[in-house]
């Protein structure tokens, strides 16, 4: 049986991820917060990604947790120390699940299409191309790396990696650092072969157009941003 999920426009996605933005810049309320978190995770469940969804709700928690069980030890500058990363991580998650909602199920081509339908310059999109696709391309280079070494048996735990830090560097930084390049040259002439390049206008296969569930998510972010000056 095909799993069904509700898709969203990569516009309302990036006004997802903006409204992140700025509530990092310009924090709300911490109830407000939690309004904004639990949106997010309910947006990855109509998205088809519970298990995601669920993996960042649980981190947010216990970011929560931690600040709550360290803070009456705040006068300790060690407990300070670690309540500082609990919160700093906290008031960051918001805007790492807000990417990875943005990113999930969302193809860089549907991305390069709504980026021309909000008339981003040319000049900008070409580099946004690469960039999205540098990071898979490298990630993939990095498997492949460590399925290697693991095969002649080099490094074969995670733990061995830190244990050993100039065989690290050699076995996989070096390899990586000189692929990145080639990666790079490769994914830009990729992008100008496509036509990026071309001023004139584009067609795309997928159809970009602002849906009933697009108009209600900016509503819900922008009630969601009113409510949370509200109850400060």
């Amino acid at each position: 049986m095909e799993k069904t999920y509700v898709t969203f426009d990569p516009r309302s996605k990036l006004c997802t991820i903006l409204f992140a933005s700025f509530l990092l810049m310009f924090p709300l309320p911490f109830k407000a917060e939690i309004l904004f978190v639990t949106l997010l995770y309910g947006l990855f469940i109509l998205n088809g990604s519970l298990k995601k969804g669920t993996i960042f709700y649980s981190i947010f928690w216990l970011l929560v947790l931690g600040d709550y069980l360290l803070f009456p030890y705040i006068d300790n500058g060690f407990a300070a120390f670690f309540d500082f990363l609990f919160v700093g991580n906290r008031r960051m998650l918001p805007t790492i699940m807000a990417a990875a909602f943005a990113m999930n199920r969302t193809k860089i081509s549907e991305w390069i299409a709504a980026l021309k339908k909000c008339h981003v310059p040319f000049g900008l999109i070409i580099p946004l191309t690469v960039l999205f696709r540098f990071f898979p391309t490298l990630f993939q280079d990095f498997r492949s790396i460590r399925n290697a070494m693991k095969y002649r048996g080099i490094a074969v735990s995670t733990i061995d990696l830190f244990l050993h830090p100039f065989q690290t560097m050699e076995y996989i930084i070096v390899p990586i650092l000189m692929s990145a390049e080639n990666t790079s040259l490769d994914l830009s002439s990729a992008a100008l072969v496509r036509g990026l390049g071309n001023p004139q206008s584009h067609t795309s296969v997928y159809e970009i157009r602002l849906k009933v569930q697009d108009y209600l998510l900016i509503g819900t972010l922008i009630l969601c941003g009113i409510v949370g000056r509200l109850i400060e």
